[in-house]
């Protein structure tokens, strides 16, 4: 080969050379610009979940205080019943018990 046609190849094969690089470095930058596009809707993702999970916390601890408050309202109520109940017994005995002094 002479010597024209190796520099011209060896300067063809830098410049192709110069322009893969470039290639690969625009690549790169468009990849990187992606992942932090990806990172950022990754992190709303998250945050959204996050809130999902408070709101979701907080509705289940309303729904348990709730029944708490109407299990206790049943309970004072059946007490209250029972007391009733036995007030009424023990005045009932108390007025067998009268009626059998006399």
């Amino acid at each position: 080969m002479d010597q024209e046609l190796v520099q011209y190849l060896e300067e063809r094969f830098e410049r192709q050379d110069q322009r893969l690089d470039e290639r690969i470095e625009e690549v790169k930058r468009h990849t990187g610009v992606l992942v932090e596009g990806l990172r950022h809707e990754v992190q709303l993702v998250a945050e959204g979940v996050a809130m999902h999970i408070q709101v979701q916390h907080v509705q289940e601890r309303e729904y348990h205080d709730r029944q708490h408050q109407e299990t206790r309202a049943l309970i004072r109520s059946f007490y209250e019943e029972l007391r009733q109940q036995d007030d009424h017994l023990r005045q009932r005995v108390e007025n067998l018990e009268r009626k059998s002094e006399n």
